[in-house]
């Protein structure tokens, strides 16, 4: 149970707003006992962790702050700036990421030496994986309804003396992502060619996890770069310009592997030759080709179904695709539905009108509808969009002889 230490009557921060001694003394009983399980977890055990809440997902304090109740319970691993709020004397802190914010409270077992490491990282980043969970019912501040207990921690990277020499293997990076985690936590050195922040999407987009994450590749094998920035003595890379990838770069640190995709914590990166005089990156494989899609009607006016149309109403199909005008002809059919009744009409000055711009075909019927009575809009197989391929009906439709039919009834 973290101790119930005696809180500031207002702490600084806006985070905190005016909440009161009360209230904060709940937070850290939550923080300590909302789950006595976690709590008698010890030596850091992380996999334990992971057993109750799941594997953590990477999730930015801008999203945790706005979509909160899509992660309450769950691990996650986020990264903000440290803040201790002024007066405070208990295991309490905010996590901050531009506007962003939220509080955080360290597990009981790893208190003692995060208070102990927290002195040196105020006003650093800090990535933590915890369990977010919910306050309760606190007004204000969308920050102040949240708080993570965290049981893993990792500060700002510490500075590295270039000159010192490194005990590292020097790998391929084809070995390191064609044999993914087999050097995990290893110190490791490989090269490849920069470029950026997954400028030319040689990695998939959603592992990217931090925003200072960049690539390196070698042929065909790509790594995320992570903990140092593009940059060494007398040189600096953008990783945001196309026109500063193409160098080679080594880079010394410790991989980390995550879904298939491999991450490098660099202690030390240099710019360097390439491993063999003829080393290049290939192009990323096209993505295959998609399937042609067929059309189908998304939209219609008056709207399907609808049980009080006018009597002197047009109808407009608005399709999913540019259509070939000339397949509508003799292929739309409009009439009254169940038996013929004394003074029903065929329509046949029905009129139709495409606008290729909105993939809208109006129809209009040419005469007056008969007040009461069910009306059906039929469109005739042979209807085709541009490529040819032949219009589907509505998912979730299945309708007998036609392709697609909409249904009005007419108002009395």
């Amino acid at each position: 149970m973290v101790p119930a230490r005696r809180m500031p009557s207002n702490p600084d921060g806006s985070i905190l707003g005016d909440m009161g001694r009360s209230a904060l003394l709940a937070v850290l009983l939550v923080a300590g006992m909302g789950r006595p399980a976690a709590a008698q977890l010890g030596g850091g055990r992380v996999d334990r962790y992971e057993a109750l809440y799941g594997e953590p997902v990477d999730v930015s304090l801008e999203d945790l702050v706005n979509f909160g109740t899509q992660y309450q319970g769950r691990a996650v691993r986020t990264r903000g700036r440290l803040e201790v709020p002024v007066g405070s004397r208990s295991q309490f802190y905010i996590l901050r990421e531009f506007t962003a914010g939220l509080i955080i409270t360290p597990a009981p077992e790893i208190a003692y030496d995060f208070d102990t490491e927290s002195r040196k990282m105020v006003g650093t980043q800090l990535e933590i994986t915890g369990v977010f969970e919910s306050r309760g019912e606190v007004t204000g501040d969308p920050a102040n309804r949240y708080i993570i207990q965290f049981w893993k921690f990792t500060g700002p990277p510490d500075e590295v003396d270039d000159d010192k020499p490194i005990s590292a293997s020097q790998v391929p990076l084809e070995e390191l992502v064609s044999r993914p985690g087999r050097r995990d936590g290893q110190t490791v050195r490989v090269v490849g060619k920069f470029r950026g922040h997954n400028l030319y999407g040689d990695l998939p987009v959603g592992s990217r996890r931090a925003s200072a994450d960049w690539v390196i590749k070698d042929d065909v094998w790509a790594v995320w770069i992570t903990g140092r920035k593009p940059k060494g003595s007398g040189w600096a890379l953008d990783p945001k310009l196309r026109r500063d990838t193409g160098k080679w770069i080594e880079v010394i640190g410790q991989p980390e592997t995550r879904k298939g995709v491999t991450y490098v914590k660099a202690v030390r990166v240099n710019l360097t030759a390439p491993p063999t005089p003829t080393a290049d990156v290939q192009a990323p494989p096209p993505p295959p080709e998609r399937p042609p899609v067929p059309p189908v009607v998304v939209f219609a006016l008056p709207l399907d179904g609808e049980r009080e149309v006018p009597t002197n109403s047009r109808f407009t199909v608005q399709f999913s695709k540019d259509m070939d005008e000339d397949s509508f002809d003799g292929r739309i059919l409009l009439r009254y539905a169940g038996p013929k009744l004394p003074g029903d009409r065929v329509f046949d000055g029905i009129r139709l009108t495409y606008d290729g711009g909105r993939r809208a075909l109006t129809v209009d019927p040419g005469d007056v509808l008969r007040p009461g009575r069910q009306i059906e809009l039929l469109l005739l197989p042979g209807i085709s969009d541009v490529e040819g391929l032949g219009l589907e009906p509505r998912p979730g439709a299945h309708p007998e002889g036609v392709v697609d039919v909409l249904r009005y009834r007419v108002g009395t």
